[in-house]
C-alpha cells in the first residue's frame, strides 16, 4: 500500500510528463541532424518502400571466394565491419537500363546488421517477405563504409556512477559524446534504387548470411506478394482445429505507379468448410494492386482440413440445417 500513502512517488505528474515530451523532442531533432541517417521523400515512405544502403565493391579487390570471405569475416584489427556481397542486376526502361549490357551489372557489399535489421521484421524463407518487399538502395563508394554511420538511433544510457568515500553519495559520470559520423556522398545516379532482394543465401552450418543480390523493380514488375489468411474464427472448420494446407502462398501481382506496395495479400476464410477447395477468387486486393495475367484464374490456394471430430460436427450442422428446412 505504499503508492495510497505516498502517492507523488508513484504517480507521474505534468511536469514529468513534460520532460518526457523534451527527451523525446530532443532524441527526433538529433535524429534529423544525424548525417547518416537515410531520409527517403515523401512519394517512396507512401508506397511502403523502406530505405537500404550498400557500397560499391573494389573491381579486382573485392572479388573472388577468398576476397568475399574476408568481407564477410574481417578481422579482429581490420578497419572494416562485415559485409555481405552480391550484385545489382535487372532491367528499368524508367532509366534506360537493359540487363544485357554488361554496365547494368553493379558490384555492391551490404552491411551484415543492414541485411538482419530486415530479416528480423520481415523474415525469410516458404512464408517471408524480406525477398518480397521493394526498398530504396542507395549506394555508397567503397571508402565511405565506416560502422559509425550504422550506430543504433536511440543509444543506452551509458552514463556511469561512482561513490564518494568521504561522502558516501552517488556520484554520476555523464558518458562521452557518440563520435561523429564521418560525412558521405552517394554515387552519382545511385541514390534511391528501387530494387527487390534476391538470391539470399545462408551458411548451411552457421545460418548468417551469406549473400543478396538485387534486382531492380520499376512500377508495372511483377512481384510476389505473400497471402495472410483472415477471419479464420468465422469458417466452422478452422475454430474447430482444422487447417489451410496452403499450396501457393505467393501471389504474383503488379502495382500501379503511386500506390502503396502491400505487404501480403488477405485472403478471407469465412464460410470455409473441410475438403473446400480455395482459388484465387477469395483473395481482397487492396485499391491498385491487380493480379498478373498469367496468373489463371483457377490459380489454386489450397485445400481445407480438417480433424475427424471436426467433419462430424460439418455433417451434424448440415443434416440439422436440412431437417430445419424440410419442417
Amino acid at each position: 500500500k505504499d503508492w495510497e500513502e505516498e502517492p507523488d512517488k508513484f504517480i507521474v505528474g505534468e511536469k514529468e510528463a513534460e520532460e518526457a515530451k523534451a527527451k523525446e523532442a530532443a532524441a527526433a531533432a538529433a535524429e534529423e541532424e544525424n548525417p547518416s541517417i537515410i531520409q527517403l521523400p515523401e512519394h517512396l515512405t507512401k508506397r511502403n518502400i523502406r530505405p537500404l544502403v550498400a557500397y560499391l565493391r573494389e573491381p579486382g579487390i573485392e572479388e573472388g571466394t577468398r576476397n568475399c570471405e574476408k568481407l564477410r569475416n574481417p578481422g579482429v584489427n581490420d578497419p572494416i565491419f562485415p559485409l555481405i556481397p552480391g550484385i545489382i542486376h535487372g532491367s528499368d526502361p524508367t532509366q534506360n537500363i537493359v540487363s544485357v549490357d554488361a554496365s547494368s551489372k553493379i558490384m555492391v557489399k551490404t552491411p551484415w546488421f543492414e541485411i538482419q535489421r530486415e530479416l528480423d521484421r520481415y523474415h525469410y524463407g516458404i512464408n517471408g517477405a524480406f525477398e518480397n518487399r521493394v526498398y530504396a538502395l542507395t549506394v555508397f563508394p567503397s571508402d565511405e563504409a565506416a560502422v559509425d554511420n550504422h550506430r543504433t538511433r536511440h543509444p543506452k544510457d551509458r552514463t556511469t556512477y561512482k561513490i564518494d568515500p568521504e561522502t558516501t553519495a552517488v556520484i554520476a559520470i555523464p558518458a562521452p559524446p557518440l563520435p561523429t559520423p564521418p560525412p558521405r556522398t552517394p554515387v552519382e545516379g545511385m541514390e534511391n534504387i528501387l530494387v527487390v532482394p534476391a538470391d539470399l543465401q545462408m551458411h548451411p552450418v552457421m545460418h548468417t548470411t551469406y549473400c543478396l543480390n538485387f534486382i531492380r523493380y520499376h512500377p508495372g514488375k511483377p512481384i510476389k506478394i505473400p497471402i495472410k489468411l483472415i477471419n479464420e474464427e468465422e469458417s466452422p472448420t478452422l475454430k474447430r482445429g482444422g487447417f489451410l494446407g496452403m499450396v501457393n502462398r505467393f501471389i504474383e501481382c503488379m502495382v500501379d505507379d503511386g500506390a502503396p506496395i502491400p505487404e501480403c495479400i488477405e485472403l478471407e476464410c469465412t464460410g470455409l468448410r473441410q475438403k473446400d477447395v480455395v482459388r484465387r477468387d477469395k483473395l481482397i486486393l487492396p485499391e491498385g494492386v491487380r493480379i498478373h495475367p498469367r496468373v489463371p484464374d483457377d490459380y489454386l490456394m489450397g485445400t481445407v482440413y480438417g480433424v475427424r471430430s471436426t467433419a462430424a460436427a460439418d455433417a451434424e450442422g448440415d443434416a440439422a440445417g436440412e431437417g430445419g428446412e424440410e419442417k
